[in-house]
């Protein structure tokens, strides 16, 4: 039985820490250790987890606010199991997440691991899941080009690939995992887990939520660094990548009340009619209406 070292990075996280860790500790998997990383956190984390007297539970302490990426990186290098899986604190798993993996995660042809998710929308205490088709095996670039599926909370990677392929980069503090998988499913093999185990808390703090600039900034950052270095695959599906950095630019424009006659042609020029109706509703809605909707 392969050991999983799961990381739980927190930064003032002690409103979701118990329910979390908790669905860490049940599961039925039994070879795990918990790495959780505390970024610097002010609240009432450090005590919360120093309650927890479980010997598989490894507690790191910052002593200054890293980004995101960076505490997931170090994070990493504390972990002695051969696969890493992620799980942030707001989210959890099913008690069988791990053991639903058993026989796979000793087949040698697949070097990374996710799963379909739960969304779980707090207001409303209602579950929906992210997929409701069977998700790719295998090399995925080219699905994941289409449409990204993947979430990190559902997401295991074998060790030895941040090793050989590079850690997250640090500069991202919101699509530093997007841009990992994206150079590992090019090379490795996926295996998907079509049910839902895995729950992602929908609520109104989500960071890439109120951080619509940084996200579309960073995913601009991106895209435009794969067509600098002429990446082959990226190249080939130039035009997705484009397609997602402009719905970014108009999600952001129209969450943030920059409505004008640019953002209008921008919707105009969108290249799928179902969205280009939404973002033209969402245009026209006052702004406060559309923030409390998302909700």
């Amino acid at each position: 039985m392969k050991k999983v070292s799961v990381i739980i990075n927190c930064k003032n996280g002690e409103k979701y820490l118990t329910h979390c860790v908790e669905s860490v500790l049940s599961q039925t998997y039994i070879n795990f250790e918990i790495i959780f990383f505390d970024n610097c956190s002010q609240d009432k984390t450090r005590n919360l987890i120093k309650n927890y007297k479980d010997k598989r539970i490894k507690y790191f302490f910052s002593k200054k606010s890293l980004s995101l990426y960076k505490a997931r990186n170090k994070a990493i290098k504390k972990a002695t199991g051969q696969l890493v899986a992620f799980l942030d604190i707001d989210d959890w798993w099913d008690k069988n997440y791990l053991q639903s993996r058993l026989k796979v995660f000793e087949n040698k042809k697949f070097d990374y691991f996710y799963s379909n998710v739960n969304l779980h929308y707090q207001i409303r205490n209602k579950n929906i899941a992210y997929r409701n088709k069977n998700l790719p095996k295998g090399k995925i670039y080219k699905y994941l080009a289409q449409d990204y599926f993947i979430i990190i909370s559902g997401l295991i990677v074998r060790k030895k690939l941040f090793y050989k392929e590079g850690f997250f980069n640090s500069k991202f503090n919101i699509i530093g995992d997007y841009d990992f998988v994206m150079r590992i499913s090019q090379i490795y093999f996926a295996h998907a887990i079509n049910k839902p185990l895995v729950f992602y808390r929908v609520h109104e703090k989500n960071y890439s939520r109120i951080n619509s600039k940084l996200f579309y900034s960073e995913y601009k950052n991106w895209y435009e660094f794969q067509k600098k270095k002429n990446d082959k695959n990226f190249l080939l599906y130039k035009s997705l990548f484009k397609k997602f950095l402009l719905k970014l630019e108009i999600l952001h424009n129209i969450k943030n009340n920059q409505k004008n006659f640019n953002l209008l042609k921008k919707i105009f020029n969108y290249p799928e009619l179902f969205f280009k109706i939404k973002f033209l509703i969402a245009f026209i809605l006052p702004s406060n209406f559309i923030k409390k909707f998302s909700k």
